[in-house]
C-alpha cells in the first residue's frame, strides 16, 4: 500500500461505497449504484465519489467494454488501521491505553467482555 493512501480520510459517502466495493471485491459504478437503489442517490454522484475515489489513490479501475471496474487498492483493514492510528495521535495524545479506555468506558464493556478480547488477543 502506498504511504499516501494511508492518510487519506473518507467522507461518509467514500465510505459507504468502500464498503460495498470491499464486501464485492470489484464493481462497475452501476453495480455500486444498484446497491444504493433505497437511498436515492443520484447515479452521478455515485460517479462522482469513485472518481475522487481514484484519484484519492484508494481505487484503481479497469476499462471492461464500456465500463470502468473498480477494485479496492487500500483493504478495509488497512483503513481502519490508519483511522484509530489517527485517531489515538490526533484525539488521544498517541496513547493507546487512553484510547482502549474509552472504548472500555463509553462501550460499557463488561468484565467477562474486557476477558474475551484479551483472550482474542493472546494476552491472559
Amino acid at each position: 500500500m502506498e504511504k499516501d493512501s494511508k492518510k487519506k480520510s473518507l467522507t461518509k459517502a467514500e465510505l459507504h461505497l468502500m464498503n460495498i466495493l470491499w464486501d464485492k471485491g470489484q464493481a462497475s459504478v452501476g453495480q455500486l449504484h444498484d446497491e444504493l437503489e433505497n437511498e436515492k442517490t443520484p447515479y452521478t454522484t455515485t460517479l462522482s465519489v469513485m472518481q475522487v475515489l481514484t484519484k484519492k489513490g484508494i481505487v484503481t479501475f479497469e476499462k471492461v467494454g464500456k465500463a470502468n471496474i473498480y477494485k479496492p487498492i487500500l483493504t478495509r483493514e488497512e483503513y481502519i488501521q490508519s483511522f484509530v492510528s489517527e485517531a489515538r495521535d490526533n484525539v488521544f495524545g498517541g496513547s493507546m491505553r487512553s484510547l482502549y479506555s474509552f472504548f472500555v468506558r463509553n462501550e460499557k464493556l463488561s468484565k467477562e467482555e474486557i476477558r474475551e478480547i484479551l483472550k482474542e488477543m493472546g494476552d491472559e
